[in-house]
This record gives structure tokens, C-alpha cells and sequence, in this order.
């Protein structure tokens, strides 16, 4: 499957985190150009905003390769369990929808958002010059909005709709994925506990820069970031709840099935009852979560308490 930012990057022949860490490098280095020239070197250098917005951007296409490559590869390592004549495809369709160009019109928004006004950014409106710092501002979060175009469609629509189709609508065979059950998911285990670590790093960002903002322009910024914390932590392993419900769920009926055909005639057909009553009871203390549902519910509360706590110290301290 083509993503046009993985290949990029597979082109240039760096490790997408160096990479991603010399564009950070060079977003904050080439500010020192234009603050040199409007005089304004030693406050740019003592605020810290000037480096964490350098680093958004980049630390969002970190986690943009990372969701692409590892989605691909947590996939590779179930393909022997889908029913599937032609497993390409299947993959294909799922990499699609992680990676739909949808995201473009994530990045018409933000792109509207950020540069239809000015007002959102404070702590420069005293620096001199204050074009030139404007042109540099626009040119420093470039990247991050196009990439968190990117990654907001990812995460929240794109990852979800590949995690739904896969779980609720790809054919698997059963009699394997009940034998191996959530072995061959262990990749995804980690890719989801990874995603949700992303997610809970990203969400600092913007409060972190934009700390001086007005009403109006909060609502589109948080409601992406509670929609962000969601979609990481509660939708896959509701999917993955689902699709191992199904296949428990089948594996009792066939148990419950064999156990009503055996008649208890003579002591031959009793231990055969008896054995699939015990190989009964096994499957249904299998369980259908990844995670531990009461730690995924406390992880939910205390990510969500955290976007709420800052937003109120950034009132706080700035009303």
C-alpha cells in the first residue's frame, strides 16, 4: 500500500525520527534569522513556545510513520487467520482507510483555522518587526498543520474505520483464531498502547503553545484532542471486544450444540459430555478484551482529567 509520506521518506534513505528531528532543528535555527534581523534574539531565545512549536509538527510526523508501518505490521502478523482469497486486497483495504485522502480536507480546515486570523498567538504581538515574525510564525507551523491534518484524520477516523472493517467486517477462520486466540494480536496490543501513549503526548502541545487564546477559538482545538484521546483509548478495543465475542460466542453454541446431540445411554457418551462441558467452560473464561477493561476505563478518566486540568490552569493563569 502507497502512503506518498512513507515513501518520502523511504526515498531520502534517513530514520524518520532523525529525519523529523533535523526539520524540528531547522524550524527553531532559521527563526534565529529572523529575529536577528527585528532585533528580537534574546526573547525568542528565553521563550520556550518558540521550540515546542518547532517540535510539534515534526513529533506529529513521527507518529504519523509510525501508525502507517506499525498498523502494516501488526497485520502482517494475523494474515494467517483472515479468510481471505486474495490477503493483499484485504490488507490493501484496510491501509486505505487508515490512509484515505480525506485527510485533506482535515488539512483545508486547519489551514483556515490557523492563518484566517492572528489573534489565536500572543506572546509575540510585542516583538518588533512584527511581520517578519508573522512570516516566520506561518512558515514554523506549516508543517504543523499540514501534518496534524494528517494525523487528526488518522487517528480519530482513518485508524477507526480500519480497526471497524477489520474486526466487524473481515472474514476470519474461526477454528485458527479460537486455537491462537489473542497471540497473534499481541502486535496490535502494542501498537494500541503506543498510540495511546502518542496521543496523551500530543494533547500537551496545545495548551503548551497556544496558552493565551480567547472562547471562540478553544471549542475546534479541544473538541479534536477529546475526540484524539477517545478514538486511541476506548474505540479499538471495543472492535477488538466485538470480534472476539463473536468468535467465543460461536465456540459455546458449537460446544452447547455437540453436548445436546450425545445421549447419556452408557458411560462412554457421559465422558464425552463431560469432556466438552470442560472444554465449554475453558472458552468462556476467555477473555474478549485486549486490555484490562478497568485500566482502559481509568487510563479514559485520567487522560480526559488531564486536557480538563489544563485548560483550567491555562485560564487560570492567563485570565
Amino acid at each position: 500500500m502507497k502512503f506518498w509520506l512513507n515513501d518520502f521518506i523511504l526515498k531520502i534513505k534517513i530514520p524518520y525520527p532523525i529525519f523529523f528531528g533535523l526539520v524540528a532543528l531547522f524550524l527553531y535555527l532559521i527563526g534565529i534569522f529572523f529575529m536577528i534581523k527585528t532585533g528580537n534574539l534574546q526573547s525568542y531565545l528565553s521563550e520556550p513556545r518558540w521550540i515546542v512549536a518547532s517540535i510539534f509538527g515534526p513529533f506529529l510526523g513521527i507518529l504519523i510513520i509510525f501508525t502507517f508501518r506499525e498498523f502494516t505490521d501488526s497485520l502482517n502478523q494475523i494474515e494467517h487467520l483472515i479468510e481471505s482469497d486474495n490477503i493483499i486486497k484485504t490488507k490493501e483495504k484496510l491501509l486505505h482507510l487508515l490512509t484515505h485522502k480525506a485527510y485533506w480536507i482535515m488539512i483545508a480546515f486547519w489551514l483556515f483555522y490557523f492563518y484566517s486570523t492572528r489573534e489565536r498567538v500572543h506572546w509575540f504581538e510585542d516583538y518588533n518587526g512584527i511581520g517578519l515574525i508573522l512570516a516566520y510564525h506561518s512558515l514554523q507551523i506549516l508543517p504543523m498543520v499540514v501534518l496534524g491534518g494528517i494525523y487528526f484524520f488518522m487517528i480519530p477516523i482513518g485508524l477507526t474505520l480500519a480497526y471497524r472493517s477489520l474486526c466487524l467486517k473481515t472474514q476470519f477462520k474461526n477454528q485458527s483464531l479460537s486455537l491462537e486466540w489473542h497471540k497473534p494480536f499481541g502486535r496490535f496490543k502494542r501498537f494500541i498502547t503506543l498510540t495511546m501513549l502518542g496521543a496523551a503526548i500530543v494533547v500537551l502541545f496545545p495548551p503548551t503553545i497556544w496558552s493565551e487564546r480567547s472562547l471562540h477559538t478553544v471549542l475546534p482545538i479541544d473538541v479534536s484532542l477529546i475526540a484524539l484521546i477517545i478514538a486511541a483509548i476506548i474505540l479499538p478495543h471495543y472492535f477488538f471486544h466485538k470480534l472476539f465475542s463473536r468468535i467465543k460466542n460461536m465456540r459455546v453454541k458449537d460446544f452447547q450444540s455437540k453436548v445436546s446431540q450425545i445421549s447419556i445411554d452408557d458411560d462412554k457418551n457421559i465422558s464425552k459430555r463431560i469432556l466438552l462441558l470442560l472444554e465449554k467452560g475453558e472458552v468462556e473464561k476467555l477473555k474478549t478484551w485486549l486490555m484490562d477493561i478497568k485500566v482502559l476505563g481509568e487510563v479514559l478518566v485520567v487522560a480526559l482529567l488531564h486536557v480538563v486540568l489544563l485548560e483550567v490552569l491555562t485560564a487560570l493563569a492567563h485570565g
